[in-house]
């Protein structure tokens, strides 16, 4: 049985039940509300009737009222005051049994202010009438029930009409995402990363299904980016391993002759092959969480002060400035000192390249503090470059992902630099973010550590 069917058969038996139970009650209610108001009326009738007996034994003598009067209806009988039966509607002689008086309603009969007999009212509770005449007293009660009934009937099952299409209807509105949601499960089952549910609602299910298109999202970019490095990583390696090929083999057919400028040339490219190895290799750790980190003592000034002493030349060579400015006050912190260098290198490589001759390059401790009042320190790598397109500010730490595809990895890598100051961040218990400056060009990146221990 589909979801539709079982949530349709569950809605109409849900409204049928309320239906019912509130036709019911309702039935209820409307027949004792009725029984009480005819009990009342019948009562005020009989009063009325005793009041005119007492009349007609004043102008008469006898306790005999005219056929269709308003004794008509109301069984009743006359006694007097030796307890003999003077007069009434009721033919004794067609009861069932002799009429129990004591479960009748006695109403004294007056003329001339004084009580002259009792008047006994039967009721439908009396025993011993006869069938018609019971039916008569029940048949204005028993019609408007029998009315109220047929009316109730026919709103139950206008009810149960009205519940069956909203059912319908309802099921129809949550099984319809749920199919498309189910339909576009099986197409990227099938390898169709590009489906998107189309579905835009603001309850629950349209919540679940902007979650399964940012998931599809995820790995449609997923795939995208492991198909650029496998490109990449084809041509990376091809270039150095075209080189070495080449040098080999014109050493080895007497082209070249053995010099230390070829065995350079060849070291170099083994050297970018490694390099590449130790990339994908730190990334591949650092994304199952398993980045080794050899932990020391070690302040924010010194991680600068040495970044900025190894990259000093090369800075100079590109006709960069590297500054350096603490904010942060002597602020030491707790991590693997290698891994933060790798990851300052990373950054200050990157700044370089994007920034032109001329520029400048900043490095930047700082305290900040987050949302719940915990201390970081942040070393921000600010350069005066072009910055980040608004596009790129969301992938800039993405695996493989560069601005510029065409780059080589000798004019910039394979995208793998920033993603591993992600990387190690993360597994310091920090971030890592990229914004572009709002006081003048260029961007800044950032690298945000939790502060362990503090002294200023």
């Amino acid at each position: 049985m589909s979801l539709r069917v079982r949530l349709t058969l569950a809605f109409v038996a849900v409204s049928l039940v309320a239906v019912g139970v509130t036709a019911l009650l309702i039935n209820r209610s409307i027949a004792a509300s009725f029984h009480r108001y005819a009990t009342n009326v019948r009562e005020r009738q009989q009063t009325a009737v005793a009041e005119q007996l007492g009349l007609a034994y004043g102008a008469n003598g006898t306790f005999q009222l005219r056929r269709g009067g308003p004794g008509r209806g109301l069984p009743y009988l006359v006694v007097d005051h030796n307890g003999a039966i003077v007069g009434g509607n009721v033919e004794l002689g067609r009861l069932d049994q002799p009429p129990d008086l004591d479960h009748w309603r006695p109403i004294p009969v007056e003329s001339d202010g004084r009580a002259v007999a009792t008047a006994y009212f039967a009721d439908v509770g009396s025993r011993g009438l006869p069938r018609e005449v019971l039916a008569q007293l029940r048949f204005a009660e028993d019609v408007f029930l029998r009315e109220i009934g047929i009316a109730l009937l026919l709103a139950l099952l206008a009810g149960a009409g009205a519940a069956v299409a909203v059912a319908v209807y309802l099921a129809r509105q949550v099984t319809r995402p749920v199919r498309t949601l189910r339909e576009s499960a099986e197409a990227i089952a099938q390898g169709d990363l590009s489906r998107r549910t189309g579905i835009r609602r603001t309850d629950d299910i349209g919540a679940l299904a902007r979650s399964f298109d940012q998931m599809t999202e995820t790995l449609e970019r997923n795939e995208e980016s492991r198909r650029q490095l496998f490109a990449d990583i084809a041509h990376e390696l091809r270039t150095p391993l075209a080189v070495i090929r080449s040098t080999v083999q014109a050493l080895g057919d007497g082209v070249y002759k053995p010099s230390a400028t070829h065995v350079e040339t060849v070291m170099r490219r083994v050297d970018m092959l490694t390099q590449l190895i130790n990339d994908i290799r730190d990334l591949s750790l650092a994304d199952v969480g398993q980045l080794r980190l050899a932990t020391t003592s070690v302040s924010a000034r010194s991680l600068l002060e040495a970044a900025r002493e190894r990259h000093t030349p090369q800075a100079a060579e590109r006709e960069l400035t590297l500054d350096s400015e603490i904010t942060a006050g002597d602020v030491t912190l707790l991590v693997d000192r290698n891994r933060i260098d790798q990851a300052l290198d990373n950054l200050i490589r990157n700044a370089a390249f994007h920034t032109p001759g001329g520029g400048t390059i900043t490095l930047q401790a700082r305290r900040t503090t987050d949302e719940r009042g915990r201390a970081w320190v942040s070393l921000d790598v600010i350069d005066t470059g072009a910055g980040f397109d608004p596009d790129e500010l969301t992938r800039v730490f993405d695996r493989f992902y560069r601005a510029d595809s065409s780059r080589s990895r000798a004019q910039g890598g394979t995208g793998l630099g920033l993603a591993i100051v992600r990387g190690i961040a993360r597994a310091h218990g920090g971030e890592a973010f990229a914004r572009n400056n709002t006081d003048g060009p260029g961007a800044t990146v950032s690298l945000r550590l939790p502060i362990e221990v503090a002294t200023t």
